[in-house]
């Protein structure tokens, strides 16, 4: 698993308050290895960003993408 190195700046983040359940931010905490919470949901919302861009490349190229299943 690849470890992340989250850098909160301030002008990069916004607060934002959501109502989530702690069971799923906990099963993604350890999944990842984050510490915290917020670097949990940070991470999580990269790696759906990194599947989007890597099925817009594949159909790009190819137009043939292999089915991706959502993580359990």
């Amino acid at each position: 698993m690849f470890r992340y190195f989250i850098r909160m700046r301030k002008a990069a983040t916004v607060k934002k308050t959501y109502n989530l359940p702690p069971d799923l931010i906990a099963r993604a905490q350890k999944i990842l290895g984050a510490k915290t919470e917020t670097e949990a949901i940070i991470l999580s919302l990269r790696e759906i960003a990194f599947i989007d861009e890597v099925e817009r490349a594949v159909r790009a190229t190819s137009r043939k993408l292999p089915s991706f299943q959502p993580l359990r």
